[in-house]
């Protein structure tokens, strides 16, 4: 699931597999850049999609703070 955040950037929820046992295991969490070009920026995994969630805002949030200093 793609959440558009901060303009340029959006980040993926994937909720994880074990290929083994088929059994949910946690969540993937994936920042991209969405302009100019689709760019993978980072990837995490957290133990619930909440705290995924969080972290990939937080993520996204000082990704946003750099830009702005290099700029």
């Amino acid at each position: 699931m793609r959440i558009h955040e901060n303009g340029d950037y959006a980040y993926d929820l994937e909720q994880t597999v074990d290929p083994r046992t088929q059994l949910r295991q946690g969540w993937r969490f994936t920042i991209v850049r969405i302009r100019p070009v689709e760019q993978v920026l980072y990837t995490g995994e957290a133990a619930s999609r909440e705290e995924a969630e969080k972290q990939a805002k937080r993520k996204v949030r000082s990704i946003g703070k750099e830009r702005d200093r290099a700029a």
